[in-house]
């Protein structure tokens, strides 16, 4: 899947993010640049706010393997 705007490939937990703060039956999506820029907040909260979600069992964010792996750890484009 690819950013509804900068063409960049977008993440499953980005698509999560997509679902539960702008639709939650969407099927076109922002990546976390384009995403925070679109909502006004740093992508770091956008990662607090995964991190959030995914603790709180909320089943839009996979759950980690390892507790310190990092929200975005693709190269950038």
């Amino acid at each position: 899947m690819l950013c509804k705007h900068c063409k960049r490939s977008v993440s499953y937990d980005e698509m999560g993010l997509n679902k539960k703060l702008i639709r939650r039956d969407a099927e076109e999506f922002f990546c976390l640049c384009c995403l925070s820029k679109k909502l006004n907040v740093s992508e770091e909260r956008l990662r607090e706010k995964t991190e959030e979600y995914r603790r709180a069992g909320c089943l839009l964010f996979a759950q980690r393997e390892k507790e310190n792996e990092s929200l975005d750890k693709r190269p950038l484009l």
